[in-house]
């Protein structure tokens, strides 16, 4: 008996529910979801953004390709590019779409070689091979290239905020660097503007 008023109090507990419109809630995760083109200008607000990742990376390799700087170097690292802005910038996608672009370019003859960031992973798996029996042909420690040239980078930005407008201001400077003179063989910035009103 007390089995079945529990099931009927369950019973009209649901019924009630579903009179609320509580059944009518929206299903977490609905929604439609498309492919958008990865080109396009986004601008939902005034963070940095996808347009401004591609048009940083896009402007510094090109004039970098253009110039014939870079092929003064025999071989070329990238460093990770600084963010020092007060904001979430992920400069690791900015210094590998540079990286990208320069090693894609046929005009490009200089060779990349790993960054610092990169070099833990491949000293680990030298490592690895050479003290190892698995291995025919264990690669000889002692056989990787230096970079006789460095890109460096930073992001900078200025923000200003009243009742009207929201309105930043960033600044990406990037140099080439000849590693064992200190010297400076190219230099170039991009600046961006973006406002929002409100």
């Amino acid at each position: 008996m007390i089995k079945i008023n529990k099931g009927i109090a369950m019973l009209a507990s649901l019924m009630w529910l579903n009179g609320c419109g509580m059944t009518n809630a929206p299903v977490v995760g609905s929604g439609k979801v498309s492919y958008g083109d990865t080109n396009a200008v986004e601008t939902v607000n005034t963070d940095f953004g996808s347009t401004d990742l591609n048009m940083v990376a896009q402007t510094m390799a090109d004039d970098l390709i253009k110039t014939g700087a870079l092929n003064g170097c025999k071989t070329y690292t990238v460093s990770a590019v600084r963010n020092k802005t007060d904001q979430y910038i992920d400069t690791e996608t900015i210094t590998q779409s540079i990286k990208t672009r320069l090693m894609k370019s046929n005009l490009v003859t200089s060779k990349y070689v790993l960054s610092q960031a990169q070099m833990q992973n491949q000293t680990d798996e030298l490592s690895r091979q050479n003290n190892s029996v698995l291995y025919k042909d264990a690669t000889k420690m002692g056989q990787m290239k230096s970079a006789q040239c460095r890109l460096d980078g930073f992001v900078s930005s200025i923000s200003k905020t009243n009742a009207d407008m929201k309105d930043v201001f960033y600044q990406f400077n990037m140099s080439l660097i000849q590693v064992d003179e200190g010297t400076e063989l190219w230099a170039n910035e991009k600046q961006i503007r973006k406002t929002k009103v409100n």
